[in-house]
């Protein structure tokens, strides 16, 4: 792994920016922060919030169907 880090030129890279990355994707495609968490293990929730910001276009949608339905 280090070896396709270094050849690829990122610097600065840790083992756990995969974990970061992989929170941020769960929350980017659906998961809530709770559900986040609880798969990666992290005992506090707010660990898990700095990855809420992601989960906000797809709140926004989310409410716009709702609000359809209503309408409908």
């Amino acid at each position: 792994m280090r070896r396709a880090i270094e050849n690829a030129g990122i610097e600065g890279f840790r083992g756990h920016d995969f974990r970061q990355t992989c929170a941020s994707r769960l929350v980017q495609n659906g998961m809530t922060v709770q559900e986040t968490a609880h798969i990666l293990g992290y005992s506090n929730i707010a660990t898990t919030m700095r990855y809420a910001h992601l989960e906000q276009n797809k709140v926004a949608e989310k409410m716009k169907a709702v609000i359809d339905r209503f309408n409908d």
